[in-house]
């Protein structure tokens, strides 16, 4: 496979945080589609993939999530596509969804998976030290969120869409929202971060501005 190198770059170079966008154009059902596929097949930690993505539409519920969305005011209104990523709460091996990705999903033979079981346990136990403490074991799956957040990002980028992230909410009334629409159980989901997907309407006002290679990277 080949992909040149300098477009990769200039999608890069071109991508920004998006505060505000055009509320006219929307994205086609075929890129969302694609950009929901490069969630799908995005890496997470022993595969995993301890979260779910809720596409957002309801119109009663934006307006009810936007006052609780301080960090996109604008973005919320104007965004073609809007995405949560909710993490899976508490994950171990003992869990449920642990044996539904192992058997249903990875269709891991039924002689290996006691192995596997085993391995992950440890990786989270000893490895990491995760100690079945329900915070270590949420920013884990949160950081497993934040690797398809970050692809699905460049991607849309790649295509000529904007997006922004937001991690600027009030998660205790977003979770109360959400909850009462029987979008989430607060048992089960914590919402981690938010993805607003669309086309810019303005460019942004300053050049992209990056630390340098030799200060950010060292070579030991």
């Amino acid at each position: 496979m080949s992909i040149s190198k300098s477009l990769i770059l200039d999608a890069y170079r071109w991508r920004h945080a998006c505060k505000e966008f055009d509320a006219n154009k929307k994205i086609s059902d075929e890129d969302f589609d694609f950009l929901l596929q490069i969630i799908s097949l995005s890496p997470s930690s022993f595969g995993l993939q301890p979260y779910e993505v809720f596409v957002l539409k309801n119109p009663e519920l934006l307006q009810e999530l936007h006052p609780h969305l301080w960090g996109a005011q604008k973005q919320l209104p104007t965004a073609s596509h809007i995405l949560l990523f909710a993490i899976k709460k508490d994950i171990t091996v003992n869990d449920a969804y642990f044996d539904h990705i192992l058997q249903d999903v990875q269709q891991t033979p039924a002689d290996m998976q006691e192995m596997r079981r085993n391995l992950i346990n440890n990786h989270q136990l000893n490895e990491i030290q995760m100690k079945n403490d329900s915070r270590y074991l949420d920013d884990w799956a949160t950081k497993q969120a934040y690797i398809a957040l970050g692809n699905v990002m460049s991607a849309a980028a790649q295509i000529g869409i904007d997006s922004c992230p937001v991690e600027g909410f009030i998660s205790q009334e977003v979770t109360k929202i959400l909850t009462s629409r029987k979008v989430v159980d607060p048992k089960y989901h914590q919402a981690a971060v938010f993805c607003f997907l669309g086309y810019r309407l303005n460019q942004p006002a300053r050049e992209k501005t990056r630390k340098s290679l030799s200060e950010l990277v060292h070579i030991i």
